[in-house]
């Protein structure tokens, strides 16, 4: 009757309402912040394992590690070493563990960065035209119990983001 969906919001044949934005930031364990070479700034991460996530979204904006050093102004650490995951919440959990440094998606990283179980060493965020979006068949989408949970869903996600 009702799905969450991340994308570019057009899904033909669908009612669909915006629910979260999405945006991009560094991550990793907090225990990468201190040691022989902590991560006090981009630099740094030469000396750091980078962890990709290659998840088979198609999101032209969401930066990759190439993307990310570029726009950093880091030109001498190897954008294309370190792991590959086809799963964010492995590289999340990669990135928990201390195993190196991530390019996480906020929403999937709220929590574990608000637990202190990741950190963002340099602080910001990009945005990515992705986002999640609720969507209904046209036929169900005037069933109380629809409605209800789609206006549950999208007060839940303001209430979240306003949190943030």
């Amino acid at each position: 009757d009702i799905a969450i969906r991340y994308g570019g919001g057009k899904y033909p044949g669908l009612e669909v309402r915006h629910l979260l934005p999405e945006s991009v930031q560094v991550v990793c364990g907090p225990q990468l912040l201190s040691g022989e070479h902590p991560l006090k700034n981009p630099a740094a991460l030469r000396h750091h394992t980078l962890l990709h996530d290659d998840n088979p979204e198609q999101d032209p904006t969401c930066p990759d590690w190439r993307m990310w050093l570029k726009a950093a102004g880091i030109a001498d650490v190897d954008w294309t070493r370190g792991p590959r995951f086809n799963q964010s919440s492995l590289v999340l959990e990669a990135a928990m563990s201390g195993r190196g440094v991530a390019l996480a998606k906020s929403t999937l990283a709220r929590a574990d960065l608000a637990a202190g179980r990741l950190v963002n060493p340099f602080g910001g965020r990009a945005p990515v035209e992705f986002a999640y979006y609720v969507v209904v068949p046209p036929a169900k989408a005037k069933l109380p119990k629809v409605v209800m949970f789609r206006d549950w869903l999208i007060a839940e996600a303001k209430a979240t983001e306003a949190a943030a």
